[in-house]
């Protein structure tokens, strides 16, 4: 086929093939983009997979597709599985495929027709075609994003429709039932209907459709908030068990009670905390007196540059607010000890050691990657020799050693670069670095379910918030808020110039007025960019690209007023809602009722295990010590010979 005749409806990177014919035996269990497209001239829908190499979805050099900026550092190679018997015997059972897979060193397609699929299931991170005789046709898991996007936009635009007796199943629908349903909105009278008064969400829906109908591209039937009951005969022909009454989404819409927000209050900036407001918090023994006023300063008004970072120690809890001047420099110091020491434990690993440790050694090599174009444009780290870059790269390398289990990831080095090009001091800097992490630990998981999670939060806000934006999105296949990933995994970073961007994490990180502000963050930008992403008529890639080339255009102070003003109006309406809203209060820190309450300190952990790790007893030190050195003294002596 030409792709000038396909039109790509719905599109989702990061899917990797698990199961199919034994045709495509060679592509299983490598990642690709999975989507949904429409051949015009014949005007027939078909899915295709299409294989990528591995920088096409995870290099920060590729990142401008949004969809994912995390790294894992893993092993690309792929295992094949071995296929079934019942996947070797449905070797022919793809109608229509692409011929680019014959050839060995090519990327592999998969293609299939709409109409020669039965049904489409979904599980917690799978999507599954089935043939006609309910066979599998192909099964697909997605890294970013999940599956129920893609069928829930399958569903809203009637392609499929869910089945009465399994959760997750969906039946293909005739794609002449989906031309019905065009052409019954096409005999609507919207001009007499928009022109009545609204009565219910019914009246909504068609009238947003007729100011959006002329965007939307020929042959694709308009978004419902209604499902359609399909005639006897396609009960019959699908083999469904849908005899029952379907639910009316309208009905069950029309009885919610419309959301009513208060008004958004105002809110201002303050003055910064400065030397001498600083000063008075101190002690006569150097504890700051009263740290949450200290940090309603700070997120009022950000700190000065004189001693901005003598606070960011405090702030990412180098130092502890109650500690006298002795206690500070005493844990100061022990804490410098410390970084030393996990330094030295890569700075010694011999070559032998580094070529048989994989994961050391493709991580030492991201970071060497990342070093390099990390910040080059500011003066703290420009130039080839420039000794910063080293302490940049040693720090991320002795946090390798200190967190083994993370490791390091891309994205790491840009929460780094100001600490370090602020606080200069190596072993303070790493130690800040390390409280920066604790508090954005979860971007980084290597299945990404913090981010995964951020993003749904980040959803629910902005569609309690700013529903008319929400909609919006929704009806663009862009509810799925992938192009704030970047926001969220490194805080702004690339948003805001290095100066905004050091107000900015300090204003976070005084966790004030809720724990989750950089969401509100976000929601007040995306607020502020509504009527061009509307009166545009953005798609989610004009969309992408528009909030791409947000970076270095945005006003922080606008920014953070209106951030904080859309909290108090959410925490506002909360309050005097009757609604229990649970979700809402869990996402800006409020406690919750027993029946919603949230997780226990033992539901942090999914095994149900607790951590295992103690504290060494001072007998264990004693020995340890003694085998330190002990070892010492050995490589000393042979040394010599």
């Amino acid at each position: 086929m030409e792709t000038e005749n396909i039109e790509e409806i719905f599109m989702q990177h990061g899917v990797t093939l698990k199961k199919a014919s034994a045709t495509y035996l060679s592509a299983f269990n490598t990642e690709g983009v999975l989507s949904f497209n429409r051949f015009l001239k014949g005007d027939l829908h078909f899915f295709e997979w299409k294989q990528t190499e591995p920088c096409e979805v995870l290099d920060t050099e590729c990142q401008d597709s949004g969809w994912s900026l995390v790294d894992t550092i893993e092993s690309t190679s792929s295992i094949p599985i071995q296929p079934t018997d019942e996947e070797s015997s449905n070797a022919n059972d793809v109608n229509w495929t692409s011929e680019n897979e014959k050839k060995n060193n090519s990327k592999i397609s998969i293609q299939v027709l709409f109409r020669d699929l039965k049904a489409v299931e979904f599980g917690k991170n799978e999507l599954r075609f089935y043939n006609q005789d309910l066979s599998i046709h192909s099964l697909y898991l997605f890294h970013h994003g999940s599956p129920h996007s893609f069928v829930d936009f399958l569903e809203r635009k009637r392609f499929i429709r869910k089945s009465a007796r399994r959760k997750q199943f969906f039946h293909c629908l005739p794609e002449a039932e989906t031309d019905k349903l065009q052409r019954s909105f096409s005999e609507l009278n919207i001009e007499d209907i928009r022109n009545r008064p609204r009565a219910n969400p019914y009246i909504d829906f068609v009238s947003r459709l007729a100011s959006v109908q002329q965007i939307l591209p020929l042959g694709r039937q308009p978004e419902s908030d209604f499902r359609i009951r399909n005639s006897p005969q396609s009960e019959t022909e699908t083999g469904d068990d849908s005899n029952e009454n379907e639910t009316v989404h309208c009905v069950e819409s029309s009885n919610k009670t419309s959301r009513k927000l208060v008004p958004r209050p105002p809110a201002q900036r303050g003055s910064p905390l400065d030397a001498s407001m600083w000063a008075e918090f101190r002690s006569a023994n150097g504890s700051i007196i009263d740290p949450d006023e200290v940090k309603n300063i700070i997120f009022r008004g950000g700190i000065t540059d004189d001693i901005r970072a003598e606070v960011w120690k405090y702030l990412l809890g180098l130092d502890i607010w109650e500690h006298s001047t002795d206690q500070r420099d005493e844990r100061r110091g022990a804490k410098t000890q410390e970084y030393f020491q996990m330094k030295l434990q890569w700075l010694t690993i011999t070559s032998v050691q580094e070529q048989n440790f994989t994961g050391y050694r493709e991580r030492k090599c991201q970071i060497e990657k990342d070093v390099k174009r990390t910040d080059r444009t500011y003066d703290f780290f420009a130039g080839d020799d420039n000794p910063n870059l080293a302490k940049l790269s040693d720090i991320l390398m002795t946090y390798v050693m200190y967190n083994f289990d993370l490791g390091y990831v891309q994205g790491m080095s840009d929460l780094l670069a100001p600490i370090l090009s602020l606080v200069h001091n190596e072993a303070e800097s790493f130690w800040c670095f390390v409280g920066f992490m604790q508090k954005v630990f979860s971007n980084f998981d290597i299945d990404q379910k913090g981010m995964k999670q951020q993003l749904e939060h980040l959803r629910t806000l902005l569609a309690f918030v700013n529903e008319d934006l929400f909609n919006y999105l929704k009806e663009n296949q862009s509810e799925n808020m992938y192009f704030c990933f970047r926001w969220l995994l490194v805080w702004f970073k690339r948003e805001f110039s290095n100066k905004d961007i050091m107000q900015l994490w300090e204003v976070l990180w005084s966790g004030q007025p809720c724990p989750n502000f950089h969401l509100f963050v976000c929601v007040a930008i995306l607020d502020q960019e509504m009527d061009v992403f509307i009166s545009q008529q953005y798609t989610f890639t004009e969309i992408l690209k528009h909030v791409n080339e947000l970076s270095g255009n945005l006003n922080l102070l606008a920014v953070l007023e209106q951030a904080e003003s859309i909290y108090l109006q959410v925490k506002k309406t909360l309050d005097t809602s009757k609604e229990p809203h649970v979700e809402l209060k869990k996402l800006i820190g409020e406690e919750v009722s027993p029946n919603g309450a949230g997780s226990t300190a033992s539901d942090e952990y999914e095994d149900g295990c607790m951590p295992m790790v103690k504290e060494k007893s001072s007998d264990d030190e004693e020995v340890l010590q003694r085998k330190v050195d002990e070892a010492c003294d050995l490589s000393m002596s042979y040394a010599f010979f």
